[in-house]
């Protein structure tokens, strides 16, 4: 008797199942940066998904791409008042203007036609991919500490591009516990005119780079951009291949241009100036701006082929280092926002 009451309370607690939690979902992303000599350059997809098929929005920009501190002005025509990026809408740019063959926009010199602001001090930008409502809590931490540090240095300044950095992988740190679901690029120029990317995982833990990816898709995108950003190194006489004809009894000489493994290396003398370590590899790229956003284009457009979860638009925020001083005698910095189509599947 005891023996069939033990089985069927036994049987009753095999079907009977607590429900499941799951405290994260991804939502997908595909996020970038690359720095170059004077400027950088971050960027984004616009695609929001459930993490399956389902597309929850093909505008979603609000989480994905903002700026650190609020000191631009609040009639920005760059910047929401929360801080994130505005997508630039196709029909502000003339058809003329749309489409070329590198898969960037043309954006003419003219009012009006496209979307970009001078700025006395360099637009903190970071880019995070994951779950939305996790990257948007991280929105709000991180400008509530700036503009908190802004507000009692009475706006003089706010953190340069290397605190930012150190700030943000505090903050993913401080919540090792139950992390963030959020995966991060930071872009931002010192006002020396050195240019920063500094990429990281949900834990804070955070490197510089000369061109850095996360979120859905970094896999295919790391390897593309590595590859077109990669120095062609010139070829010595050891490379010099030489074959004989017989027939017409002449030399030809054919040369190769050999693609050096480690052309961004950087030799161990060279890494320690003063009492500071430089990282093992350059952290810049040798291109100018156009040119690398052209290439960036182009890598999405492979990635969104291959990958559901990025597509529709990618938004490329530009900014650059203005050589010419202000009449004041300020350093100024341009920033640029371009957006370019990705494929609808």
């Amino acid at each position: 008797m005891l023996f069939k009451r033990v089985l069927k309370i036994s049987i009753l607690f095999h079907f009977v199942k607590a429900n499941s939690f799951e405290p994260y979902t991804l939502h997908g992303g595909l996020v970038s940066a690359i720095a170059g000599k004077d400027y950088v350059i971050i960027a984004s997809d616009t695609r929001l998904s459930d993490g399956g098929y389902n597309i929850l929005s093909r505008e979603h920009l609000q989480s994905r791409l903002w700026a650190v501190s609020g000191f631009f002005p609040s009639n920005s025509c760059l910047f929401h008042p929360d801080g994130s990026i505005v997508v630039p809408k196709e029909d502000e740019i003339p058809s003329k203007y749309r489409q070329k063959e590198e898969g960037l926009f043309s954006v003419p010199r003219e009012k009006g036609l496209h979307k970009s602001e001078i700025f006395r001090q360099c637009p903190n930008i970071i880019a995070s991919a994951g779950c939305s409502s996790d990257c948007e809590a991280l929105k709000r931490q991180i400008r509530g500490e700036v503009n908190a540090l802004q507000h009692w240095c009475y706006g003089r300044n706010t953190l340069t591009a290397a605190g930012m950095a150190n700030l943000l992988g505090q903050s993913l740190y401080a919540r090792r516990v139950f992390p963030f679901y959020s995966f991060c690029v930071l872009a931002g120029i010192e006002e020396t005119g050195h240019a920063r990317v500094h990429v990281y995982d949900a834990i804070g833990s955070h490197e510089r780079v000369a061109i850095g990816c996360a979120g859905n898709g970094k896999e295919m995108l790391q390897p593309i951009l590595d590859r077109m950003f990669s120095s062609i190194v010139e070829p010595t006489d050891d490379d010099v291949l030489m074959t004989f004809e017989e027939e017409e009894e002449d030399v030809t000489e054919i040369v190769q241009t050999k693609l050096q493994r480690d052309a961004r290396a950087v030799e161990a003398s060279k890494q320690r100036i003063g009492l500071r370590l430089e990282p093992p590899v350059e952290t810049f790229v040798l291109c100018d701006a156009k040119k690398a956003a052209g290439m960036l284009v182009k890598a999405y457009r492979s990635v969104a082929e291959r990958e559901i979860s990025v597509g529709d638009n990618v938004v490329i925020c530009i900014i650059q280092r203005i050589t010419e001083k202000s009449p004041s005698g300020d350093v100024c910095f341009s920033m640029e926002v371009v957006r370019s189509k990705l494929k609808d599947h």
